[in-house]
C-alpha cells in the first residue's frame, strides 16, 4: 500500500508535494551528507536509522560517482563558496579497511569537484607528518598529521578552509575543536556524545503526521512506532518489559485495523548507538525478562566499550523483499537535500524479522541502477523493483529534512 500511495502522489500531486517540502525547508540548511536504512513490508515503509556521519560511500557503485560528485560541488558552491581546501576528519579505524576505503572514496568525490581534500584521523600516537596505509595492490590511503593554528587546521603544506567530519564522536571531541574558527560540518554536536536517535525520530514523526494530514495518508504506513525509556538497569528489566508490552499493544491495534495477520515485534536499540550495536529483537514482554546473559550483554553494549541505560523501543518492520532468498533492505545515501544513490543491504544469516546491520552483511551486486538488468528479475524478489527504489528515495528526502531540522535546533 505505501509504495502505491507514493507512486500516486508523485504522479498526480507532485507540484503540491514539492510545495510541501519547500515550505518545510524554509530557513533550514541541509547537512552535507547522510545515509538512511529503510524497511519495507508491503503494508508499511519506514526509516529505521539515519546516519549523519555516513561511512560506506565505497559501497556505492561507479555509476553513482558522477552524480554524487556533482551534488557535492553544488552543496559546497551554494553553502561554502570560499572553501577550496577541505579536511576530511575520519574515525580512528586504521585496521578497518572497509572504512578506510570509504574515506578514499569521499576524498575522490570531493577532489572531483576541483577542490583539494586531505584526510586526518584522531590517532593517539601520530609522530609522522603523514603516513600511508596500503589497502590493496593499487590503493593506499594517506593520512595527515594536523595542528590547530590561528583557528584552522594545518598540515605542513595545507591549510583547511572547512572540516568535513566523518566521525560520530562517540568518545567525545578532540580538544582542538574548541579553537576552530572555520566551518565544521556536520557539527560535532550531532555526535553520539550529545545526540539521541529519539530526537531524530520525534522530528520524523512530526513531519509524517503533518504530511499525512495534507495528503490523506495514515502516517503509520510510513513510520514505525518509537518510544523511549531511560534509566534501564541490566539487573532489572521490568520497566523495559512494560514499555515493550505497551508498544506491542499499539502495533497490534494497527494490525487489527488493517487486517494484518503478522505477529508484532519490536527492536530494542541503544538510543545513542551506531554500527548496529546494542540491538535486540523481541515479540513479548516475557522475552525481555528472560533474556540470557549473552543477549543482555549485547543489549547494553555500545561503541568503544561504552555502556548504555537509555533505549528506543521501536516497532519492527519485517523486510519482505529478498535477493536469492535472503532478506534485503534499501540503504540510501544523500548529499545535501537529495538522495544520490544507494544499494541493498543483504544478510544471509538473518531472517526478515532481524536487524540486517550486523557482521556478515554484504552489499555487492545490489546497486539500484542494476535493477533492470535481466538477471535481477530472477534473484531479486519484490512486487515492483523500480517502485521500491522510487519509494525508498522518496523516504530519504524525509530523513534529510529531519536531520537538517535536528541540526538547526542544536545550533540555534
Amino acid at each position: 500500500m505505501p509504495l502505491e500511495e507514493i507512486q500516486k502522489l508523485l504522479h498526480n500531486d507532485n507540484d503540491q508535494l514539492e510545495a510541501w517540502f519547500n515550505q518545510k525547508w524554509q530557513g533550514i540548511k541541509p547537512l552535507p551528507y547522510f545515509s538512511c536504512d529503510i524497511r519495507h513490508a508491503t503494508y508499511k515503509l519506514g526509516i529505521v536509522d539515519t546516519n549523519l556521519f555516513p561511512a560506506g560511500f565505497n559501497n556505492l557503485c561507479n555509476a553513482f560517482t558522477k552524480e554524487t560528485a556533482q551534488a557535492f560541488d553544488n552543496y559546497f558552491t551554494r553553502h561554502y563558496p570560499t572553501a577550496k581546501n577541505i579536511l576530511l576528519f575520519g574515525e580512528n579505524h586504521t585496521r578497518n579497511k572497509f572504512y578506510l576505503y570509504n574515506l578514499v572514496k569521499l576524498q575522490f568525490l570531493i577532489e572531483s569537484t576541483g577542490r583539494h581534500c586531505r584526510i586526518t584521523l584522531p590517532l593517539e600516537h601520530f609522530a609522522e607528518e603523514r603516513i600511508q596505509i596500503p589497502l590493496d595492490e593499487k590503493t593506499n590511503i594517506t593520512v595527515e598529521r594536523v595542528e590547530a593554528v590561528s583557528g584552522t587546521l594545518k598540515t605542513s603544506d595545507f591549510t583547511a578552509d572547512l572540516v568535513l567530519t566523518n566521525n560520530d564522536f562517540s568518545s567525545g571531541l578532540p580538544a582542538f575543536f574548541a579553537e576552530l574558527l572555520i566551518p565544521v560540518i556536520p557539527s560535532p554536536d550531532l555526535g553520539w556524545h550529545k545526540r539521541y536517535k529519539s530526537g531524530h525520530f520525534k522530528i520524523l514523526n512530526e513531519l509524517f503526521d503533518d504530511f499525512g494530514k495534507n495528503f490523506g495518508i495514515d502516517p503509520w504506513h510510513l513510520m514505525p512506532y518509537t518510544e523511549i525509556i531511560d534509566g534501564v538497569d541490566e539487573g532489572n528489566l521490568a520497566g523495559l518489559a512494560q514499555k515493550v508490552d505497551d508498544v506491542l499493544k499499539s502495533i497490534q491495534k494497527k494490525y487489527t485495523e488493517y487486517q494484518i495477520s503478522e505477529n508484532p515485534f519490536v527492536f530494542i536499540k541503544n538510543d545513542s548507538g551506531t554500527y548496529g550495536l546494542g540491538i535486540v529483537t523481541v515479540s513479548s514482554a516475557d522475552e525481555v525478562l528472560s533474556l540470557n546473559r549473552k543477549k543482555r550483554s549485547k543489549l547494553f553494549s555500545a561503541k568503544g566499550s561504552n555502556q548504555t541505560s537509555r533505549f528506543l523501543v521501536q516497532e519492527g518492520i519485517p523486510t519482505y523483499d529478498t535477493y536469492s532468498g535472503y532478506p534485503i533492505e534499501p540503504v540510501i545515501y544523500g548529499v545535501g537535500e537529495n538522495p544520490v544513490g544507494g544499494f541493498f543491504r543483504l544478510h544471509e544469516g538473518k531472517s526478515a524479522f532481524e536487524s540486517l546491520n550486523a557482521p556478515g552483511m554484504s552489499f555487492s551486486c545490489l546497486c539500484l541502477h542494476k535493477l533492470d538488468e535481466p538477471h535481477e528479475s530472477y534473484f531479486l524478489n519484490c512486487k515492483d523493483k523500480q517502485l521500491l527504489v522510487t519509494g525508498s528515495k522518496f523516504m530519504a528526502r524525509f530523513a534529510s529534512l529531519a536531520a537538517a531540522i535536528e541540526a538547526h535546533k542544536i545550533n540555534s
